[in-house]
């Protein structure tokens, strides 16, 4: 089912109060109490016009049309589980916006209801405000407010009832403890901690600004790059900290539209320890300000030292030298990124002030984990890769409402370095987008990955196109939306408007390898190859990024430069599978027919499952026409990446007319 328009629906959430345990204490009695609950689900659901839309094992997700049906199924159903055996459920509804992407449901009527739910105990039925206005007239149900409380990742306080027909159980206050943000005393010491912290934050504010004669008015573009914070402690291994309170910050500026320019993480990250000029690395990353720091481990203390400069004046723009808990440092990247916001005179909505101040975890322990997650993310190897993936679970053994870490885990195997096939690891990537997304429908990280997997391995071109339009609503300047939104044009043949997305994401980062070898790839397909050329020597300075060698070297056999595409091939690691199969297609092309096939014998002997794109291009430039079909159609069973690249890619362009070609074009959905 592709993504479809919001609609109102009546949500229904249940789930069997300490499942869990009972499978740990006894499995066989666990099982039967699911198997009846499973049951007594699918009967009154589906009497009431319902639809169960996710299912969670010891809990689910269902969608009504009509709010009385989708209470009159919850009390029928808590009526069925208190005959033996007995299952302890309980239930939330709440009526809000839902959207659908294939089987699974998604939406902050979703969030809502879900929070819900989770303060209930067994035998309960808990509503929103929203359902009980629709149920107030109706005497078949009796309803009682149960107070009013704050949910994770909920901006507003919402006030809960409980429906207390005969034989319901309505739960006292002081034993709901679900999904809040913060609860009875802790809460009242938290915000008097939070006001506490805010005045002396404003007085140091006050302090320095009164102090500092050199802080004056911004009149600049709103462009910022935020340079890594340096680590001055004793111990090296914090420098995931500094390195994440950096990318926290970049992150949460990338949210604010009226900034025209944040640099990405990856541009910014060689400047660590820089000696160069702030008026060097302006000009580079093409900024008017500049925010560098450095942050300092003291004890169970933390020292974090921030100045925003204004470049081309030399401006010291804001200021601050302040000490934070561990508990704080979960807040640092809202408050700096607000007083940048404001040093930069730039504007912002409602929905992107809550943005700025929205933490996504309230465990500082869970919170270290995931940046070390991210910090191993960041290398992107295969070792790395599984480094990030043990952290980002142990952040979620923390704190399983941690939906970064949800996402981070789908980007692992998006990325696929694990050697998984693509029908194994996408299904788990997007397990896991869905649990990052229902946690928090306004995370862009997960709704662009959302998008990756949409078009580029389910050829869903349009449902991913519309999703990466909401991940650039939600995030202006995040570049990899808008470098897999550009993809979504280009591998349509609509280049030009392809290539100026990417150049956005470029402009945005425009020192990471990655958006630079794409724009000369992408000028490669659309075959301006002295672009494509120049676009991938430019990469090539600033790394010796195998991608871009092998693309560079294609762009000279397009040019019929053969002597100079040899040169580039021969030079690749010999222990690289596609080397000999390069060489084996620039023969070929190049009319030296036995070389090429010696060279195809050599390598088909060497590897096994050599990628079925590049052994396709080999077998066109011998003329077997039908043996590079068929490896096509190999790529296609396996699910490869390349595959998106089918339209466009001048190495095919011989086989266009063949019917089999055809028919993968239209499997693709490139036709």
């Amino acid at each position: 089912m592709s993504i479809q328009n919001r609609q109102l629906a009546a949500i229904l959430f249940t789930d069997i109060v300490g499942y869990t345990a009972m499978m740990q204490q006894d499995e066989q009695t666990a099982v039967s109490v699911n198997k009846r609950y499973i049951a007594v689900l699918k009967q009154y659901v589906s009497e009431h016009g319902g639809e169960i839309l996710n299912d969670y094992g010891d809990g689910s997700l269902c969608t009504f049309t009509s709010a009385t049906e989708a209470m009159r199924c919850a009390v029928e159903m808590q009526q069925q589980l208190q005959m033996n055996p007995k299952v302890p459920l309980r239930i939330g509804l709440h009526i809000g916006e839902i959207f659908f992407e294939d089987e699974k449901v998604f939406g902050d009527g979703v969030n809502i209801a879900s929070r819900i739910q989770s303060l209930g105990i067994a035998n309960s039925i808990l509503f929103s405000s929203e359902i009980n206005s629709k149920l107030k007239n109706q005497q078949e149900f009796k309803s009682v407010s149960v107070g009013t409380f704050e949910f994770k990742n909920v901006d507003e306080p919402m006030e809960v009832f409980a429906l207390c027909n005969e034989g319901l159980i309505v739960p006292k206050k002081e034993e709901m403890s679900g999904k809040l943000k913060e609860i009875g005393k802790k809460s009242t010491f938290r915000k008097w901690l939070a006001a506490a912290v805010i005045v002396i934050f404003l007085t140091t504010a006050l302090f320095i600004y009164k102090n500092f004669s050199s802080v004056t008015g911004f009149k600049g573009e709103k462009t910022i790059a935020v340079l890594p914070f340096e680590n001055i402690g004793k111990d090296s291994s914090e420098v995931y900290i500094s390195d994440g309170i950096t990318q926290d910050i970049i992150s949460s500026l990338s949210k604010v539209s009226s900034l025209k320019k944040v640099i990405g993480w990856f541009s910014v990250k060689g400047f660590k320890k820089t000696s160069k000029p702030l008026n060097e690395i302006a000009k580079e990353l093409s900024v008017a300000a500049i925010l560098s720091g450095s942050v300092q481990n003291q004890g169970d203390k933390t020292r974090i030292i921030v100045e925003l400069i204004e470049v081309s004046t030399k401006n010291l723009l804001w200021r601050n030298d302040s000490v934070y808990d561990s508990k704080d440092l979960l807040t640092v990247q809202s408050k700096i990124s607000g007083q940048i916001v404001t040093a930069l005179k730039a504007s912002i909505t409602p929905e992107e002030k809550k943005e700025l101040s929205r933490n996504y975890t309230e465990n500082p322990e869970a919170y270290k984990l995931y940046r070390k997650g991210l910090y191993f993310w960041n290398k992107r190897t295969k070792e790395s890769f599984d480094s990030a993936e043990v952290y980002y679970k142990k952040a979620i053994d923390l704190d399983p409402e941690y939906a970064l870490a949800y996402s981070g885990l789908a980007d692992c195997y998006t990325l696929n370095l694990k050697g998984l096939l693509t029908a194994e690891a996408m299904p788990i990537a997007k397990a896991y987008l869905a649990k990052a997304l229902l946690l928090d429908s306004t995370l862009a990280e997960a709704w662009t990955t959302f998008g990756f997997i949409k078009s580029h391995y389910e050829y869903d071109w349009d449902g991913g196109k519309k999703i990466l339009e909401k991940a650039i609503h939600l995030s202006p300047n995040y570049p990899n939306a808008h470098l897999y939104y550009g993809n979504t044009f280009i591998f349509n043949s609509d280049t030009q408007k392809g290539i100026n997305e990417i150049k956005k994401a470029l402009d945005l980062d425009p020192l990471s390898i990655h958006l630079n070898f794409s724009l000369g790839d992408r000028y490669y397909r659309s075959r301006e190859y002295d672009l494509a050329i120049t676009q991938l020597q430019k990469t090539l300075t600033l790394s010796d990024y195998i991608q871009a060698k092998k693309w560079l070297g294609l762009c000279f056999l397009q040019k019929k430069l053969y002597s100079q595409a040899v040169d580039v091939f021969s030079k690749l690691s010999v222990s690289l599978p596609e080397r000999g199969l390069l060489l084996s297609y620039v023969y070929a092309t190049a009319g030296d027919k036995a070389r090429a096939k010696a060279e195809l014998e050599k390598n088909l002997k060497e590897y096994n499952n050599l990628n079925p794109w590049y052994l396709a291009m080999t077998y066109i430039a011998l003329g077997n026409f039908n043996e590079a079909l068929t490896q096509l159609e190999r790529g296609y069973e396996m699910g490869i990446i390349e595959m998106v690249g089918l339209k466009i890619s001048p190495e095919y362009d011989p086989v266009r007319n063949e019917p089999r070609f055809k028919e993968l074009l239209r499997k693709v959905n490139l036709n």
